[in-house]
């Protein structure tokens, strides 16, 4: 009897649905409109238009396609997008397989009214809304869906709800038959039923369940689900962006506001008196100690930076450079001045953080001198100073501007994305230029180091071998005697004391005069008498700049910036975890860098940054606060201001080890450190960088290492397989449950499916193995061992494609096409990159593939396309069955007899005696024929043989008896399986034939179990159980088609159950929840065992019993293997 339908009047057509295990909703504009019901038909009328089949079941697109104008570029024809909207190759294929289903049970080929499958993405429910599932049946013997809604009056029903029918409460029509709530959920807070009216877009009646005897206190939970809860989401407002569309202005305001801040507090410590009682006082003398002792060992390390590579600033084997040592030092202290005041006054999150030149500007700055002299030649020295000097000031101004827009629109992560290996690169060049630029300083050597004969043959002179040899020996010295001692005052006492041994050897045991030591090349040269400490500032003569030669070192200023603005995001963190300090961002450091680099520019200084090494020095000495940062910044204005008269008394070997030091340093960490710890290519790309910057040119050397790391980037994703997995079907199969002939036949012919599954960005240097894989699958000594039809391309796992890729899989197509292997796409949306690119080159196209190569058909999972290739393989079983059947009924002949004396005699009514021989059995006509043309096909024969093993395993009569039968009783039936069954009635027919396979029981044995079994007609739409239901019944189907959801927290997937199949036997049997929801697609036919009847049986045919549990148990070992390995390949 049905249960009681509410369907409200005057339903809104554009009321929304809810498609269960998705949580998209459908809209009645997604349906076309059809016409209303006849006034006599007995279905009612429904408020949801009947969604129209799609075009697209008997063909791979939508018939859309035609007619539309080839378009003339080609450019335009490769690329454009897809007109019409492709569609999956789903439509149908769930009746297919309950037709194919039908064929290995009945007797006879019916006739049945196909109904349009859809996509996966649209469950039972979505279905129901469209209105292919009616709600209205006679039989309906399980919860039907209350969410469409007729218009009619309701009628009252006096009779009996039956047990099965559950009236469920008032919901939304957004909600699906898959999404009950529990009676016990009428605690809902009033927000949760305010959220609820809002996401009605119907009215529903309420429904009023009043309570028996009978009626639990507290009712059965239910599992909750996700998909119900997503409907009552808030509706979240839209988060002000104010922060990230703050102009350049208040950002840059904001970090001078913290700096002021910083001052303010500075002011209120300084007058408070707590800060002046004794403990305070003693705590601040310590304090003041280690702050001090922080900041003198800040002091040396500038003063030795600057020596060491601040005086080589110009080019100083040029004439023209040869005096500006002392300003170079000049400039690299007011470089550290403007750095360390800006950190250390708020603008870095880093209180004790050291700011100095980059060593790495020296190379690029003799670049640009050397350019600009070039450029220049002739003109006098004083503008070609003033050109270069301005030069170096506007780079320092390109970098601070590059930082500042980088750090306010937040832009630090995109340096992130450089490739590590060419930093290093250019590391390992800087340290080949200082070693090469410490043997020019050391040997005195004119201008640059040559590689020629004649400047060998100068450093070797017994006059200057001993002026480079010596520092280099030093750098060597302190190099091993600071892997020995892991101390941070190894450095500055090693060079203080190589400065006293100096003078005590000249001086004290040699008794030399310092200008006979000078003239030898041994210390430097004295600048000239009164030279103040700002000289450097006269060069300054804009009314001499070459605007020509300054514009031509532009080039230089990038690549310069460019590779200042690697070092801080890799810098900036690897400081913070040093000093463990947490709130580090990259950003606001990148910010600081930008205003401390544009300040020095404009002060007539050169770029600067965060030093890791000196700032952890710093900070570990007791230097960790923003007083000593300032401080440290007082004391090297007061170095710069003593003035440069102390060059002349710097040894050059002090100069040069330390030189030589930063450059064996440096070039150790380029490629020392590297060398087998990165992939051969990176490696050479690294040796290449360096000797390009080395000995050719810096500029050159860092886009020469961005082409190489492009190359090497494409090398080695090509080498990366994109090729996840491969699998043949064998070892994966479809999660549709089949009867067991079906069964039988696809475990002998499911090896010609192979499932390829692909993974990652799929490009021009990742298809070529993509295709040379498909190909070794069809060439002919791998396609005899292993035939193949089907190819599953899986596309779930990519996250994008190119154009020369997708071009790619065109070409497979057609070469899969000539050998008649059919390519299936699986895993893909059309509206996704991966979609989109496919059709714009136009493989899910139609009519541009033509019928000579047709487009691979689309499905949206890799379980469907299983599910379509296996219906395929038994159309050509049940093909060959019935072109067999046909061949036997043309060349239909008497039977003949065999006498005693050997002669043959025609028998009497067609009947046999017997001795008699029937030429015609299920065997030997379908055993293959050698000379048959279809048989040369190694994919043909193995069908051929498979069809006919099974047909064997069977034990189906003869054709020939079938046909005979058949004409003798006036039918005119096209027998495919004749069952040896046929005779037995219902259920007696549809157990034997459901447990052929897992049982050796005969009919007799059956029949004792068959009166228990109820049969039950479902209507299309009803939902037998749903997950977390208590086991009422154990099911086996005969007629329709049933479709398990199981959705749980790690994903979800579904079973398709065909008749001649079980349902249900794990949780009956076992006594535990049920697994899954399961709902009728089709109307359906199933025998029911209830637990009540069950006990029966077990008290009256305890063995029958028993062999049902067996069978359970043996089913669900069948069906668990078949889930587990689908979804290890889905997964893999």
């Amino acid at each position: 009897m049905p249960p009681n339908r509410l369907r409200p009047r005057g339903a809104s057509q554009s009321t929304q649905q809810q498609l269960p295990f998705t949580g998209d909703a459908v809209s009645d504009g997604d349906f076309p409109q059809t016409n209303a019901p006849d006034a006599g038909s007995n279905t009612l009328p429904r408020s949801r238009p009947r969604k129209a089949p799609s075009s697209a079941s008997g063909s791979v697109l939508s018939g859309s396609f035609t007619g539309r104008t080839p378009a003339r570029s080609f450019a335009h024809h490769a690329s454009h997008a897809a007109i019409d909207t492709p569609q999956y190759s789903s439509h149908g294929v769930r009746e297919q397989s309950q037709e194919l289903a039908s064929y290995a049970l009945d007797d006879t080929f019916q006739p049945r009214t196909r109904r349009t499958s859809y996509p996966e993405s649209e469950p039972v429910s979505s279905r129901q809304a469209a209105g292919l599932f009616p709600q209205d049946a006679e039989h309906s013997e399980g919860r039907t869906s209350f969410d469409t809604f007729s218009t009619d009056p309701i009628s009252e029903d006096n009779e009996a709800e039956s047990p099965e029918t559950v009236v469920a409460d008032s919901r939304s029509a957004g909600q699906s038959f898959f999404s009950l709530r529990s009676f016990e959920d009428d605690s809902y807070s009033q927000a949760d039923e305010t959220s609820s009216r809002i996401q009605r877009r119907a009215p529903v009646p309420n429904v009023v369940v009043r309570d028996t005897e009978e009626t639990p206190l507290i009712p059965n939970a239910r599992l909750s689900r996700p998909d119900v809860q997503s409907q009552y989401k808030s509706v979240e407002m839209p988060v002000s962006k104010a922060s990230s569309t703050r102009s350049f202005g208040i950002r840059v305001g904001e970090h001078f506001a913290a700096g002021r801040e910083h001052l303010v507090g500075l002011k209120c410590s300084v007058l408070n008196p707590n800060n002046y009682t004794r403990d305070a006082v003693a705590a601040g003398v310590v304090a003041s100690l280690s702050t001090l002792s922080a900041v003198f060992l800040g002091l040396l390390l500038n003063v030795l930076d600057a020596l060491s590579y601040g005086y080589i600033l110009f080019p100083l084997g040029s004439p023209v450079f040869a005096k500006t040592g002392p300003d170079g030092i000049s400039i690299f202290f007011v470089s550290c001045i403007v750095s360390q005041l800006c950190y250390s006054l708020g603008l870095s999150v880093f209180r004790g953080g050291v700011g100095s030149e980059m060593i790495e500007v020296v190379p690029f700055f003799h670049k640009m001198a050397y350019s600009i002299m070039a450029r220049m030649k002739g003109e006098s020295d004083e503008a070609i100073i003033a050109t270069v000097i301005v030069a170096y000031c506007l780079s320092s101004v390109v970098t601070g501007l590059i930082f500042l827009a980088l750090g306010c629109f937040k832009l630090g992560s995109l340096v992130s994305f450089f490739p590590r290996h060419i930093l290093i690169g250019c590391i390992g060049g800087v340290g080949f230029f200082l070693v090469v630029t410490g043997i020019e300083v050391s040997a005195r050597l004119e201008g640059n180091l040559n590689y020629d004969l004649p400047t060998l043959h100068k450093l070797f002179s017994h006059d200057t071998v001993l002026l480079w040899l010596l520092p280099l020996v030093l750098a060597v010295v302190i190099l091993l005697t600071r892997r020995m001692i892991k101390s941070p005052f190894v450095l500055p006492v090693f060079f203080i004391s190589v400065f006293a041994i100096f003078y005590i050897v000249v001086k004290g045991i040699l008794k030399l005069d310092l200008e006979t030591v000078r003239n030898a090349g041994w210390i430097f040269e004295k600048p000239e008498a009164g030279v103040p400490f700002y000289r450097f500032y006269s060069y300054f003569k804009f009314g001499s700049i070459d605007g020509g030669a300054l514009a031509s070192t532009i080039p230089t200023m990038f690549a310069l910036s460019f590779f200042g603005i690697i070092h801080v995001p890799i810098n900036v963190p690897a400081l913070g975890a040093a000093v463990k300090e947490d709130d580090v961002n990259v950003n606001r450091e990148l910010i600081a860098h930008g205003i401390s680099n544009t300040i020095s520019g404009l002060v007539g200084s050169i770029q600067n940054y965060l030093v890791y090494a000196n700032s952890i020095l710093f900070i570990e000495n007791g230097g960790n606060t923003r007083t000593a940062g300032i401080l440290l910044a007082v004391a090297t204005a007061g170095v710069w201001v003593a003035g440069p008269a102390m060059i002349g008394f710097i040894p050059i070997c002090l100069v040069g080890a330390l030189i030589f030091l930063l450059g064996i340093e440096l070039l150790e960490e380029a490629v020392w450190d590297t060398f087998g710890k990165c992939h051969r290519l990176e490696y050479l790309t690294i040796i290449a960088i360096v000797l390009i910057m080395g000995v050719y040119d810096f500029v050159v050397g860092i886009f020469a290492g961005i082409v190489l790391a492009c190359l090497s980037y494409v090398v080695q994703s090509s080498r990366n397989p994109a090729v996840r997995a491969t699998y043949t079907g064998d070892v994966v199969e479809s999660t549709v449950r089949r009867p067991r002939a079906d069964k039988r036949y696809l475990n002998k012919v499911r090896g010609q499916i192979r499932v390829i599954k692909l993974s990652g960005f799929l490009f021009f240097g990742t298809i070529v193995s993509v295709e040379e894989y498909m190909r070794s699958l069809i060439e002919e000594e791998n396609y005899q061992k292993q035939p193949i039809s089907f190819i599953i391309v899986d596309f779930s796992h990519v996250t994008d494609v190119d154009f020369s890729s997708s071009e790619g899989f065109q070409r497979i197509n057609r070469i899969l096409n000539r050998k008649d292997v059919k390519m299936i796409v699986s895993g893909i949306s059309f509206a996704s990159k991966v979609g989109q690119a496919l059709q714009n080159v136009g493989l899910l196209d139609a009519e541009k593939a033509g019928d000579e190569c047709p487009p691979p058909r689309v499905f949206e999972d890799l379980n469907t396309a299983l599910e379509a290739c296996e219906n395929e393989l038994l159309q050509a079983f049940y093909k060959h069955c019935r072109g067999s059947s046909n061949f036997n009924k043309r060349n239909k002949t008497p039977p003949i007899a065999i006498s005693a004396d050997g002669e043959t005699h025609p028998s009497p009514n067609g009947l046999t005696f017997q001795n008699s021989v029937s030429f015609s059995s299920p065997a030997s006509s379908l055993q293959p024929n050698p000379l048959d043309p279809a048989f040369q096909s190694p994919r043909r024969g193995a069908q051929l043989l498979a069809a006919a093993t099974t047909m064997r395993e069977q034990g189906a009569e003869s054709p020939t008896t079938a046909q005979d039968n058949e004409s003798s009783s006036g039918m005119a039936s096209s027998s495919i399986f004749p069952s040896k069954w046929r005779n037995f009635a219902q259920p007696i027919k549809i157990i034997l034939q459901t447990f052929e396979d897992v049982s050796s029981k005969n009919e007799d044995f059956w029949h004792l179990a068959a009166p228990y079994f109820q049969r039950k007609e479902y209507p299309a739409g009803t939902v037998l159980y749903s997950r977390g239901d208590e086991p009422d019944g154990f099911y086996i189907l005969e007629r329709g088609r049933f479709r398990t959801e199981y959705k749980l927290d790690q994903g979800h997937f579904y079973e398709v159950i065909l008749p001649g199949t079980t349902c249900g036997e794990l949780p009956f049997f076992s006594e535990t929840d049920r697994t899954g929801t399961v709902a009728v697609e089709n109307d359906s036919v199933a025998w029911l065992l209830t637990r009540e009847r069950y006990k029966v049986l077990e008290e009256k045919h305890g063995d029958v019993a028993s062999e049902l549990l067996k069978l359970g148990l043996k089913l669900t070992k069948e069906r668990m293997d078949a889930i587990t390995s689908y979804v290890l390949v889905t997964a893999s």
